[in-house]
């Protein structure tokens, strides 16, 4: 199977089940037929798009990114909001920001922040749920959490 084929069929399959976990994913796809690493699968799924979202029952389950065209519920959950907390200001730390995200999104949200602001960030690191910012001065800093208390805010 082509790789191109493959990512669709990961995303018709995401699309049609509830899937809580990457071992749920790989069990779908064994069933189509395919056996497939957790780590390949991982990587398909961050080029896809695809991360973790609330599901009706509050759960969170993996869907695609609204930036992916995917509409999970009648009032889908825009990515960037998926941003649970952001560090204050602290003394000796002016350059940094720690980011704790909803678990699964944290490669999506890096993506969109160096999107945002390439110029002024130094380092940008992620892991599942969070992610530490380096920008290049304390200046960058105020404006980066800025905007992102701003992607935090519910909007109506």
């Amino acid at each position: 199977m082509k790789k191109s084929e493959r990512l669709e069929l990961i995303k018709r399959i995401v699309l049609a089940n509830t899937i809580e976990t990457q071992h749920d994913l790989v069990k779908l796809l064994q069933e189509q037929g395919l056996n497939l690493t957790q780590a390949t699968i991982s990587r398909d799924m961050n080029e896809i798009g695809i991360v973790k979202i609330p599901s009706q029952n509050g759960r969170y389950v993996y869907g695609l990114s609204q930036e992916n065209g995917k509409r999970i519920s009648a009032r889908p959950t825009p990515i960037k909001s998926t941003v649970l907390a952001i560090s204050d200001k602290l003394p000796g730390l002016e350059h940094m920001l720690h980011l704790d995200v909803v678990p699964g999104n944290s490669r999506l949200i890096k993506r969109l922040l160096l999107n945002d602001f390439a110029q002024q960030i130094f380092s940008l690191i992620a892991d599942d749920d969070s992610l530490l910012l380096i920008a290049k001065t304390p200046s960058d800093t105020d404006a980066i959490r800025q905007q992102i208390i701003l992607w935090m805010t519910p909007q109506d």
